[in-house]
C-alpha cells in the first residue's frame, strides 16, 4: 500500500511538472477517415494522404486551471522523393484550451488529453501513454489503428 501511494505521488508530480510548462509534440500520420476531416480540413476535393503535426501544450490542463495549446498542421499530398508536399500542400492552425480527462470507456486509469473540450463537433483526443508519447483517438475515443508504415503517435520534442 505504501509503494501505490509513493508511485501515484510521482506520477502526479510528474505530470504537472511536465505540463506546467510548454510542451511539443509531433508527428506525421496519415490523412485517414479517423484524421480526416480533422476539424479544419476541408472534405472533398482536398487531396489529402498525410499530415504533419506540431502541437503546443502549456499549463497543467486540470479542471480548475485548463491549459492552451497551439495546433499546426501541414497537410496534403506527399511530394515524392522529399519531405514536402505538392503544391506546398495546406496549412491548418488552431488555438484554444486543453485539459486532462480522467478514464475513458475502455480504460478507466487513462488519462485523456482533450483539446477544445467544451467545442464537441471540434475536439480532438489523445491518450497519454508516457510523458513523451501521444496517441490520437477517434471520434468514439477509440485507438486510431496504424500500419507497419503508419503510426498515430505523437513524440514530445526534447526542450
Amino acid at each position: 500500500m505504501k509503494w501505490r501511494i509513493i508511485i501515484f505521488l510521482i506520477c502526479l508530480f510528474t505530470a504537472t511538472h511536465v505540463f506546467g510548462q510548454t510542451a511539443t509534440f509531433v508527428a506525421s500520420t496519415p490523412c485517414s477517415t479517423g484524421t480526416r476531416p480533422l476539424p479544419g480540413i476541408p472534405q472533398g476535393k482536398t487531396g489529402c494522404e498525410l499530415i504533419k503535426w506540431h502541437l503546443q501544450l502549456k499549463g497543467a490542463g486540470n479542471k480548475e486551471n485548463p491549459g492552451t495549446y497551439i495546433l499546426d498542421c501541414d497537410y496534403g499530398m506527399p511530394k515524392q522523393g522529399t519531405r514536402g508536399f505538392i503544391n506546398g500542400g495546406s496549412h491548418l492552425h488552431r488555438e484554444g484550451k486543453w485539459m486532462i480527462i480522467k478514464g475513458s470507456s475502455s480504460n478507466p486509469s487513462a488519462i485523456i488529453y482533450k483539446l477544445d473540450p467544451d467545442k464537441s463537433a471540434e475536439s480532438i483526443s489523445f491518450i497519454r501513454l508516457n510523458e513523451s508519447l501521444l496517441h490520437l483517438l477517434d471520434d468514439h475515443g477509440r485507438l486510431m489503428i496504424g500500419t507497419g508504415a503508419w503510426s498515430y503517435t505523437l513524440s514530445r520534442l526534447k526542450q
